[in-house]
């Protein structure tokens, strides 16, 4: 194999310094303003750790994070952090545990940044290092060729012997329906994606908008059952109610079915509350919060009254929204 070379350091250009490891009261001060705009990340799993809060329910041991921010401009992830401090409270303590690295903008081709990373990752310990997204790190592989993305898991896997750290990297699914793969199969590009990690989360959509079920992939532990997870602005919360084999297909990114056939299937007589989500979990295989999302829709709408604990049809309504299949 020929030697990987970095064509503007061989013309001689010289690439600026990285920028320094910020700790969370250094990275809060110096931030610039930030525009009206939100990315999500892996900076909700950052936090547990460096606070040793659970994450999605999961325990975790309180270390030294780094987020190693290859996409993002400074003042979106001061924003992000801010909002996600704001909305865990529980998570304290983070000034001296929780770091940011800000390298968007700068060479990272994995081979040529990890001595660099390396360097200056031997000033801390730190026990969990996250990198995101992936494919900022590929320099030029590409990531369907096995070979490649293997020689990047051998990059990775260094990263950690070096450092001691485990580490956390974010990808990617493929274009197109990924509910008919096997879990590990969903994520795009060459297998060596799935077969070298240790430990994949694989989040899928879920029928439900803004909903994940979350599929455990687990080489050294016990399997996990499968579970869901909501998408509430600015973290993701367990879904407990939420079935997690009710995964978003093609056919069903619009409403499972019309109001008219909601109302014709659950309301052709009176019924309480408990009835009616029984009557479309077995005749529409609804979930029970999807049948609670059309019952309250109607009922707003006066297509279906209430009264003394029952529901039913409004007769001269005519079901006007008979024909409203977007989405909940």
């Amino acid at each position: 194999m020929s030697e990987q070379i970095d064509i503007a350091v061989d013309l001689g250009v010289v690439p600026p310094p990285l920028p320094e490891i910020l700790n969370l009261r250094q990275l809060v001060e110096s931030a610039p303003a930030a525009p009206p705009q939100i990315i999500e990340g892996l900076l909700d799993l950052a936090l547990s750790v460096a606070s040793g809060e659970p994450w999605w329910g999961r325990a975790c041991t309180r270390l030294p994070v780094v987020y190693i921010n290859f996409e993002l401009h400074v003042w979106a992830v001061a924003q992000r952090i801010n909002a996600l401090c704001a909305a865990r409270p529980e998570c304290k303590n983070l000034a001296e545990t929780l770091h940011v690295w800000n390298l968007r903008g700068h060479n990272a081709d994995l081979t040529l940044l990890r001595p660099k990373l390396e360097d200056q990752l031997a000033r801390y310990q730190f026990g969990l290092i996250i990198l995101d997204p992936a494919y900022k790190v590929l320099g030029d592989r590409d990531e369907n060729a096995n070979g490649e993305i293997a020689g990047l898991m051998n990059e990775l896997e260094a990263l950690a012997q070096s450092s001691g750290a485990a580490v956390v990297v974010a990808h990617h699914f493929a274009k197109g329906d990924s509910t008919s793969k096997e879990a590990m199969d969903r994520m795009s590009g060459a297998g060596a994606w799935a077969r070298d990690p240790d430990s994949i989360l694989v989040l899928t959509p879920h029928e439900e908008p803004g909903c994940f079920t979350v599929t455990s992939i687990l080489r050294n532990l016990p399997q996990l059952p499968e579970f869901v997870v909501e998408w509430a602005y600015p973290v993701m919360r367990l879904a407990r109610e939420l079935n997690p084999e009710a995964l978003r297909r093609p056919q069903s990114r619009n409403k499972i079915c019309t109001d008219r056939e909601f109302v014709e299937a659950t309301l052709g007589q009176p019924r309480n509350f408990t009835n009616v989500i029984r009557e479309a979990e077995v005749k529409l295989n609804m979930s029970r919060r999807t049948a609670m999302n059309y019952l309250k829709r109607l009922t707003d709408a006066g297509v279906v009254r209430f009264s003394s604990g029952l529901y039913w049809a409004k007769p001269e309504s005519g079901l006007p929204l008979a024909e409203n299949t977007g989405n909940l």
